[in-house]
Parts: structure tokens; sequence; C-alpha cells
């Protein structure tokens, strides 16, 4: 995870120091690892964009965003770290996942009424980052 942030342009806050982040879940209180406690604390340049692609089109993600979201789900410990504004989808971390230095991610849409089987195709957050394009904007 951290050489695709370094190769968006990202930096780990010089002064990040580890802690016992926890936060409630559905499933009860949960610490967020430390590796992603890392990852959120990243600092991008000034008008720095990250780009996705879906399907073919480019999208804006707001990474790390802390976002309070709606109940995703009920059966399940996640913790949502970021936004496509475009696509109204959550990036949503399983906070139970067995490999916590690379978790989990799911693509979860803001409306949890519009699919079923939302956590069906998880994909690991390297990944997620791997795919992800970098734009500085004026």
């Amino acid at each position: 995870m951290l050489w695709e942030i370094a190769r968006l342009g990202g930096v780990i806050d010089a002064h990040f120091e580890p802690d016992d982040w926890r936060v409630d879940t559905p499933l009860g209180e949960r610490r967020i690892p430390t590796p992603v406690q890392a990852v959120l604390s990243v600092e991008w340049p000034e008008g720095h964009v990250l780009m996705t692609d879906e399907d073919g089109d480019s999208y804006q993600v707001t990474f790390p965003q802390l976002v309070d979201g709606d109940a995703i789900a009920e059966d399940r410990a996640f913790f949502i770290i970021a936004f496509n504004e475009s696509t109204q989808y959550y990036w949503v971390i399983d906070l139970d996942d067995k490999q916590p230095d690379d978790p989990l991610v799911h693509e979860i849409d803001h409306d949890p009424t519009d699919d079923d089987d939302r956590f069906e195709n998880p994909t690991r957050l390297s990944r997620m980052l791997a795919a992800c394009t970098s734009l500085v904007v004026a």
C-alpha cells in the first residue's frame, strides 16, 4: 500500500504515530489496524486529484475521507475510508479481515437498498490504489 501511495504522489504524515484508534461497528468495537492508520494519514500535494477507472470511465475519489456513512450493513465490522463522488460509492474496509496489512475493501453504494450482493467482490486496498491515477490540477 505504501508503494502505491508514493507512486500516486502521497506522503505519510511525518508526525504519524499509530495509536489505539478504535471505532464502533455493528459488530462491536474494532481497532483500526496500524497500516490503515498510516494510509489514512497520507498528505497529497496541493491540487492533487485521485482518479479511478470503472467500466472505462474515470472518476474522482476522495481518499482518505473518513465518512460517517449510513448504516451500510448490520452484520459487518466496517470502516469507510473514501468516497467516489461520481458513482456515489464508499470504499469500505473490512475490520475483521485476517490480513490487516492490506485489508479487503468493498465498493458500496451509499444507498444500501440498491444492491443485496454488495459485499461479494472485495479487493485488497493495494490493488484498488494500483488501479488509480493521480492528477494535479491548477
